[in-house]
């Protein structure tokens, strides 16, 4: 029992020996080295990475730069990705409010399409009730002047119809159009018509020619209608 507490005692003085003699002053040994070659500027990473163990603490400059790298590189890419997004994004918003204004374009021409051929449609309406309405009359003065039996009175009748058909054409015409024809007209001839129109439709169409066709027309009209009223008083 002595010898082999002996033994350890010696073994153990020899490990604090080893420790406090040799490793100790080694660690502390490098870790000054270490320190003042650094504050002189040398690198040391590369001598430490060649180690095996200490390399895996150390780590590689490469290494972080390519990870540093790959992230850059990675938001850069999220970046642009949100951007092509966004852009889509607003063409399509602009391509929905054309193709609403489209839509609505096409809605408000067709409406107006519609009107146009409502319109175009009374006008016809209203032209054809014109002429009915003066055929009838044509043909009531035709029937009363045949009843009466007088050749003079036939051949009246036989003037009034188509004298009828002219003044319903030129009532149904556009004052400026007929305002136009008439001044092609001999003066007796248009005066002829311009007696037979209604009130409105001859101030339009006076309204519409030359000063001096107007006068000359409207000063024959008072005329007749001054002869016309002295006869009958």
């Amino acid at each position: 029992m002595p010898k082999k507490e002996k033994t350890k005692e010696s073994s153990g003085g020899k490990f604090q020996w080893i420790l406090f003699i040799v490793i100790i002053p080694l660690i502390v040994l490098v870790i000054v080295t270490g320190t003042i070659l650094y504050i002189a500027g040398f690198d040391l990473k590369k001598p430490l990475q060649n180690i095996p163990v200490i390399s895996s603490l150390v780590g590689s400059d490469d290494t972080s730069k390519t990870s540093s790298s790959h992230n850059d590189q990675s938001d850069a890419e999220l970046k642009e990705l949100k951007k092509t997004i966004k852009e889509q994004k607003n063409e399509l918003e602009i391509a929905q409010k054309d193709l609403k204004t489209s839509d609505e374009e096409i809605k408000r021409l067709n409406q107006k399409i519609s009107s146009l051929e409502k319109t175009s449609k009374n006008d016809a309406n209203n032209t054809s009730a014109s002429d009915s309405s003066t055929n009838n009359s044509s043909s009531s003065d035709t029937s009363g002047n045949n009843a009466s039996g007088t050749t003079s009175d036939g051949a009246g009748s036989s003037n009034q119809k188509p004298k009828g058909k002219i003044v319903s054409i030129y009532e149904s015409m556009d004052a400026g159009k007929s305002a136009k024809i008439l001044s092609e007209l001999s003066d007796k001839e248009a005066l002829k018509i311009l007696e037979e129109l209604s009130k409105n439709k001859l101030t339009d169409i006076l309204a519409k020619l030359t000063p001096q066709k107007a006068a000359t027309f409207t000063k024959e009209l008072a005329k007749k209608e001054e002869s016309e009223n002295g006869g009958g008083q």
